[in-house]
């Protein structure tokens, strides 16, 4: 996949609007707006995404930390820890990833492999952020290394798990997460709130914006160097600011954030941009 003009993907992205009744049918039972409400809402919702997706956004945001590292790999791993990081305030969410980064260094692929747990335990014996510790860490860190190992790239870990579920994007996060489980063993109990099991239907809106910048191209802020699922098959990171602005704006029905929650807003929000409903991000 090679990344086109931003402007290009938004021409594309409008080429057969507005959608059929039929298409607005399959969704009208989890959005609140008719079919005409809704689609006057899309230019303001554009308008708004087209704002925020901008390279000023960079500066403020954990994407931020990623950009500055060169090789593949090693973005792949700093996204990873920075969209686990993603809690609360970004001022705070970037300073607790630059602080996993000072002993990482330059280039953490490497470093992950060639050290131990005994040095990660003490590297971050000291680190907290919300309910995150040292435990926590290091199961991250034992994890991403099993999988560099069986892998060499974190694309080709999620490729694989792509693959194991007939490149179906519903299963594709709960195989991850019983791949990243099973590569991390021990699996601390306490780190199932940030890498929750398969059956609990969550919305893992921390996976699903690390999808986002990893696959998302063509704009100035998503990195876009995976190619092994579309933009358009992606979901969007659902947390409790994004439900309550969808909410607000008459996009989601569904109460709970949850699984469920993710699959009925996203599908409204594919109705408005069909190859890349989760540009809408921005605009929540």
């Amino acid at each position: 996949m090679t990344n086109t003009p931003h402007s290009s993907r938004n021409h594309e992205s409008n080429a057969s609007w507005p959608p059929s009744r039929a298409a607005y049918r399959e969704i009208s039972s989890y959005c609140a707006l008719s079919k005409p409400k809704l689609e006057a809402l899309k230019p303001w919702l554009d308008n708004h995404a087209a704002r925020f997706e901008e390279p000023r956004y960079i500066e403020n945001d954990p994407i931020g930390v990623v950009v500055g590292y060169e090789e593949a790999v090693d973005r792949e791993i700093v996204a990873f820890l920075a969209a686990m990081m993603a809690w609360g305030r970004r001022e705070i969410v970037i300073q607790k990833t630059l602080l996993l980064m000072e002993n990482l260094g330059p280039h953490p692929a490497l470093t992950l492999r060639e050290t131990s747990e005994e040095q990660w335990m003490q590297w971050f014996a000291s680190f907290r952020h919300r309910t995150f510790n040292v435990i926590d860490i290091v199961a991250f860190l034992r994890g991403l290394k099993v999988l560099l190992q069986q892998g060499e790239t974190l694309e080709t870990i999620w490729k694989e798990c792509f693959d194991a579920v007939q490149q179906d994007p519903v299963c594709l996060m709960s195989e991850f997460q019983r791949r990243f489980r099973a590569a991390a063993e021990p699996f601390p109990k306490r780190t199932s709130r940030h890498i929750s099991t398969p059956e609990s239907k969550t919305a893992s809106k921390r996976l699903w914006m690390y999808l986002r910048w990893m696959v998302r191209s063509g704009g100035p802020v998503d990195l876009g160097q995976w190619t092994f699922i579309s933009p358009s098959q992606l979901r969007i990171p659902l947390d409790v600011h994004v439900g309550r602005q969808s909410r607000r704006l008459g996009l989601l029905k569904r109460k709970a954030n949850d699984a469920l929650a993710v699959e009925q807003l996203t599908s409204v929000l594919r109705y408005l941009d069909p190859l890349d409903p989760v540009k809408y991000d921005y605009a929540f």
